[in-house]
């Protein structure tokens, strides 16, 4: 009866008067208007609420100081890496520092960051991630002057963390510890901040990515972002690239030589995507063991292959953001 319905009234609607469909800007074309009214590329009109303050390119991560006094963003743009000290921020004149200045990179100031930011509790430190730097930086929130750096490059007999690409982070509100997530090294890193030394390296799920401690601090929490951990074929030779690469796609997505890989053709395992490695929250006690493992390890959303309104899921939950309060875990 619907299609019925609209297959009639249609034509009558043509005879009866003509329609004139455009977007809202009309002939506008698209602009930037920082304090008013932004045309976007759809014709459609923008107006933010509250006012805008602009920081270097891709701030992927933020944070208050404890003073409530200075908001900082981790910028992690091409040109230049760098982070935005912006003091009285809910001001009418809010004064924005640029570290370093410029819009080129400074590898003696600040050589790389991503997301990870985290302030002393006087307000007085703030330590940055620094990505594939492998290092916390220090700065002086007031100057914005460095203040040093911390490695997170180590090797022993069984590690080998000598390259690292370190992201979110949380710090203690004692300022005594700082827990850092290592993406590509999968592991979390504990920090001793008063000796500036690692307490701590300890394995996570696949690509760990968002980091909260519980309100207590009695427990710490990890969002594995990843579903697999990727290797390189058997049969590679990183000397030959073009005859020992492979031609076509390894295996089919979710198939039994995906998970278990085919040894006799050079195809490593992946693994189960459902497995609790990747797509994942990992809980951990402060009050870390010897072993390091996890209290509980929780797979969140659909799984891959779930059978949803008839279809099967293909990508699954992929948990990126954590924070905790008294009794849930909130995840994005």
């Amino acid at each position: 009866m619907k299609k019925f319905l609209i297959l009639t009234l249609i034509p009558f609607l043509g005879f009866s008067q003509s329609f004139q469909i455009s977007a809202p800007a009309g002939s506008e074309q698209t602009k930037i208007n920082k304090g008013g009214k932004t045309v976007i590329p759809n014709g459609r009109y923008i107006t933010p609420k509250g006012r805008q303050i602009v920081t270097a390119p891709h701030p992927y991560g933020l944070t208050l100081s404890p003073d409530g006094q200075t908001v900082i963003t981790a910028n992690s743009g091409i040109s230049p890496f760098s982070i935005s000290i912006i003091t009285n921020a809910l001001s009418d004149n809010p004064s924005i520092k640029q570290i370093p200045e410029g819009a080129k990179n400074d590898e003696g100031i600040l050589e790389a960051c991503f997301m990870g930011l985290a302030v002393s509790p006087d307000s007085k430190t703030v330590y940055v991630a620094g990505g594939e730097a492998n290092k916390i930086l220090k700065y002086d929130l007031k100057t914005g002057k460095p203040k040093g750096a911390i490695s997170c490059a180590v090797k022993t007999d069984n590690q080998d963390f000598s390259n690292g690409y370190l992201g979110d982070m949380v710090i203690t509100k004692d300022g005594k510890k700082l827990y850092v997530v290592d993406q590509i090294g999968f592991r979390m890193v504990v920090i001793d901040l008063v000796e500036e030394k690692i307490i701590s390296n300890i394995s996570t799920g696949r690509y760990p990515f968002g980091i909260c401690l519980s309100p207590d601090e009695t427990k710490v929490f990890v969002a594995n972002v990843g579903v697999f951990e990727y290797k390189y074929f058997t049969d590679f030779d990183k000397k030959n690239k073009k005859e020992t690469a492979h031609k076509f796609i390894a295996t089919k997505y979710n198939s039994k030589e995906m998970i278990e890989g085919v040894p006799e053709k050079g195809i490593p395992a992946l693994g189960d995507p459902n497995s609790t490695e990747g797509f994942s929250i990992w809980g951990y006690n402060t009050n870390l063991s010897s072993d390091n493992q996890p209290f509980a390890k929780i797979k969140t959303g659909f799984l891959v292959g779930q059978m949803i309104e008839d279809f099967p899921a293909v990508g699954g939950a992929s948990p990126n953001s954590v924070v905790a309060s008294d009794n849930y875990i909130f995840v994005s």
